[in-house]
């Protein structure tokens, strides 16, 4: 028994033992649930925060989107009235910049120097080119000095004005010539009846639709889809010495210009169709007088006998008038739509001359001079051309075209060209 109660007893101690070691794990086990509790709090709190973040990431990225789409318009609007604008003043200026370069083209026709001089109009025209600004404009005049296309514009004005008095811009020599086909070009005398008519025979085209100096320059007198018979006379014109005007050597009865003047230029032309049968044809003959060569030029230096060859084209100029803020703001604005009068740039074609027209007078005296009918369409050009045209339409003598021809060409004795010319010296 006392075993057993011993044993019991040390059964006792020991379980008394391990109880009091589970003690401290026990406080243990608290403290860790404790931690566990306090890492439960933290990680929730670190969540809450992310979602709340998130939640504030996704208000600002709306707010944010709305704000950038709104700057985004007001940007593009902006593009695009700016663009407007620019695109405006590009087309305008690009427009002015055209009147100054064909400013300076004329203004080197009209001198005619030399490549090499540096007031030549070729300096001029690669400044023109280069500017990218209107340049100093006071009252409507352009300003040198100030850059811009006022520039070059300035400089123009200047040295025209001091040429004027230098090759005689304002002391033109006029006179007024006229020179015969039949004996200054063709070379037949008054007994050569047959050869003239013979001449003027390969001149008869059957349709001048086919001809192309018609096409190109002449405004048309009737229906272009209907034959129209007429005589086509080709011929060029010279400003040489020891040569007539068109060119053959200087004879008895021919007429020149003077090669010692560096320009000899038109005023005004007329037609004359001498021996014109008026009891058998049109009482009112017309015909087409027209440059399709190149005008030429000789140098306006005193020793020099080049020259320049000008391929000059017709066409309309029309000038700016002023516009309104309004019209220039209107969206649909165009220089060349609305600033013109017309159309920039439009070939000019020829309209046909009234020719004087006789019964065999022996001249061309101060009665047929009144009577005679000129026209200025061609001033400014030179008489020095490589090739003219003289178109006479038979739909002009006769209603029956062929009909009208062949009396135009048994009858005529002559054709005359009368121009009236004024001419510079030069240097």
């Amino acid at each position: 028994v006392d075993d057993a109660r011993i044993q019991v007893q040390n059964l006792v101690a020991e379980l008394q033992v391990k109880v009091n070691s589970i003690r401290p794990l026990v406080l243990d086990m608290y403290a860790e649930q404790e931690s566990m509790q306090a890492a439960l709090g933290s990680y929730n709190a670190a969540v809450a925060k992310g979602v709340r973040l998130m939640d504030e990431v996704e208000s600002y990225r709306k707010q944010t989107a709305a704000e950038i789409q709104s700057y985004r318009y007001q940007d593009l609007g902006f593009m695009i009235f700016r663009n407007e604008a620019i695109q405006k003043y590009r087309s305008t200026f690009d427009l002015s910049t055209r009147y100054a370069y064909l400013a300076a083209a004329a203004y080197d026709y009209e001198t005619n120097q030399l490549r090499s001089d540096t007031t030549t109009g070729a300096s001029f025209l690669d400044d023109i080119t280069r500017q990218r600004s209107p340049g100093v404009i006071t009252n409507g005049i352009p300003q040198a000095g100030g850059g811009g296309l006022a520039n070059p514009l300035a400089r123009l004005n200047s040295n025209f004005s001091v040429y004027k008095s230098q090759m005689g811009f304002n002391n033109p020599q006029t006179e007024a010539t006229p020179f015969s086909l039949r004996n200054s070009l063709s070379r037949l005398k008054a007994d050569s009846n047959a050869a003239w008519k013979s001449a003027l025979l390969s001149y008869k085209k059957a349709d001048l639709n086919n001809i192309d100096a018609y096409r190109r320059y002449c405004r048309p007198f009737a229906d272009m889809t209907k034959p129209q018979p007429g005589l086509v006379i080709p011929f060029s014109t010279h400003v040489e010495s020891g040569t007539n005007f068109f060119g053959l050597p200087l004879g008895s009865g021919d007429s020149s210009y003077d090669p010692s003047r560096f320009a000899t230029k038109i005023r005004s032309v007329g037609l004359w169709f001498k021996g014109y049968d008026k009891a058998g044809l049109s009482s009112t003959p017309r015909a087409y007088l027209v440059p399709a060569g190149s005008d030429i030029l000789r140098f306006p230096a005193g020793n020099s006998f080049d020259t320049r060859s000008w391929k000059v084209t017709d066409q309309k100029l029309p000038a700016p008038f002023p516009l309104t803020t309004d019209e220039i703001s209107a969206a649909d604005f165009s220089p060349l739509n609305n600033s013109l009068s017309g159309v920039l740039g439009d070939i000019r074609r020829f309209s046909s001359i009234r020719a004087y027209n006789d019964s065999g007078v022996s001249g061309l005296g101060a009665e047929q001079l009144a009577q005679m009918n000129t026209d200025s369409s061609l001033i400014g050009r030179s008489v020095w051309n490589t090739s003219w045209y003289l178109i006479i339409p038979g739909g002009y003598l006769l209603a029956d075209s062929d009909v009208g021809l062949d009396n135009f060409i048994n009858s005529i004795s002559d054709i005359r060209l009368y121009f009236q010319t004024y001419s510079y010296s030069g240097n």
